[in-house]
């Protein structure tokens, strides 16, 4: 085979390339993930500002020593771990590298070309991605003030949805779905659809109303729920989120499952982190206070915010977002400017502890 020398116009690779994979991911972007640099206060990604769990931490050093090992390719403590946790079968758990790879196996299992997934216009763009990956279509209703309208969605369903994704706190807005709105879709929506309820966040949801997802898998058995461990048990690098299923929905995701996705570490950190009660009361605590202070000095300033069930607050800067995102950046503090979530002129502001919101304060006081 002849080999391409450096010198081949770029424009040739491109066409010999074109030839071995598919067209229609050519519209797909890679995810954009939130910028800071160093030595700054990262308040864009929606991480745990305490850190991780001490238990978790503690767990993962004394599990050092096994990492020529390969991991329980079944994960079967965890996995026992959470379904305790749940009240729930452990065969009705099914573990992934991140809620994003759980994603993937529900859209592999589903979909295909001639086929379509429904979400809305402003969320997580995994959502997108997952379904998009496998060739399938994605239909996308505009968020109502801000949140999921659940009489969009169902007028976009047709006999070929195979998925519905509900980001519930909804990522960016913060917004939610009471028990009652889920519920209908749920009822209404066609019955060859899964409904994917991507909790990632509610573990913060102090709403009288949330969804009571325990509940719903009782009694709807195409509903899968995600919950991850990147967020209140301040994990996010060792990417560990699972899904809540049916018993044969989740032998389904099993089938495509890749072995050992998730690593020794992974597997004894999140295990140790189900126990360690008194960093989530903290972490609680915290972003209570933190949300007090930040939705405060939004309503001082009179800027447009919509009220949250998560640990971040999205909000109207009234410019283009990025240029504040700059601005702020230059003075030590990374927020999330929302134009890849089709907001322009949105920012998003992960809770942060008193000090780094103290320091968001004082950034915007100068560059807003």
């Amino acid at each position: 085979m002849k080999i391409l020398s450096s010198l081949t116009p770029p424009l040739v690779i491109r066409y010999r390339f074109s030839m071995l994979f598919r067209d229609d991911l050519l519209s797909l972007a890679p995810y954009t993930a939130g910028k800071s640099r160093p030595g700054a206060i990262k308040l864009s990604s929606n991480e745990n500002p305490l850190g991780s769990s001490p238990k978790a931490l503690e767990a993962i050093k004394e599990a050092l020593g096994g990492l020529n090992r390969y991991p329980d390719g079944s994960a079967r403590a965890l996995k026992e771990k959470i379904a305790a946790r749940w009240k729930l079968a452990p065969n009705q758990v099914v573990l992934g590298n991140g809620s994003d790879e759980v994603l993937t196996l529900i859209a592999g299992c589903t979909v295909r070309s001639g086929l379509n997934a429904v979400t809305a216009s402003n969320t997580f763009s995994e959502y997108t991605f997952a379904a998009r990956l496998f060739g399938g279509n994605v239909r996308k209703a505009p968020l109502k003030e801000g949140r999921f309208d659940p009489d969009a969605i169902l007028a976009l369903c047709d006999n070929s949805t195979r998925l519905i994704f509900i980001c519930n706190p909804n990522n960016p807005t913060g917004t939610y779905l009471n028990h009652a709105e889920v519920e209908r879709l749920l009822r209404f929506a066609p019955a060859e659809t899964l409904v994917i309820l991507d909790e990632a966040y509610a573990e913060y949801a102090t709403a009288e109303d949330f969804p009571r997802s325990r509940e719903l898998l009782e009694r709807y058995d195409r509903l899968v729920v995600l919950h991850t461990f990147s967020k209140i048990f301040g994990l996010a690098g060792l990417r560990v989120g699972y899904a809540l299923a049916h018993p044969e929905v989740a032998s389904w995701l099993e089938r495509v499952r890749q072995p050992f996705n998730n690593g020794n570490l992974a597997q004894v950190g999140a295990h140790a982190a189900l126990d360690d009660h008194e960093f989530f009361e903290e972490s609680l605590a915290v972003n209570r206070e933190g949300m007090a202070s930040l939705v405060a000095f939004l309503e001082d300033k009179r800027l447009m915010y919509y009220p949250s069930q998560g640990n971040f607050v999205c909000f109207n800067c009234a410019e283009d977002a990025t240029g504040l995102f700059e601005r702020l950046l230059l003075d030590g503090v990374a927020v999330r400017p929302l134009n890849s979530f089709g907001l322009p002129e949105w920012i998003r502001v992960t809770i942060g502890t008193p000090h780094q919101l103290d320091k968001f304060f004082m950034a915007m006081e100068r560059h807003y």
